[in-house]
């Protein structure tokens, strides 16, 4: 897939992560899968980490660099801004979680396009 595809992904999904923070926990459906928490983080921004490094045309060690404290940033103002939505709070482990996912996948990908 071209780049330029990979940067309308990126951006629709990062307009996915800030609308689902957005949801109110009185309106969150009740499932098994948030005693997963931490793991639905990392997954989270695991995926948005491959997109994040695919959207970069020749991605090189200098764009990783630049890349990982972006993914890092937006994870951890997201989790600032889950502290105003109304039953939703924000934490430590879940923005290390979105950070340690999105740290893998670029770093990852990076790896992989570098054989």
């Amino acid at each position: 897939m071209n780049h330029k595809i990979y940067r309308i992904l990126l951006g629709l999904y990062a307009g996915l992560i800030l609308t689902l923070s957005s949801i109110p926990s009185k309106n969150m459906p009740k499932s098994f899968l948030l005693e997963w928490d931490k793991a639905i983080h990392f997954t989270e921004y695991f995926i948005f980490g491959i997109l994040a490094a695919k959207s970069i045309e020749h991605l090189s060690k200098k764009w990783v660099y630049t890349i990982i404290p972006l993914g890092i940033m937006f994870g951890i103002m997201d989790e600032y801004f889950q502290s105003y939505i109304a039953g939703r709070f924000s934490s430590g482990w879940d923005a290390f979680s979105d950070s340690l996912g999105f740290s893998l996948a670029v770093i990852l990908v990076w790896l992989r396009t570098n054989d």
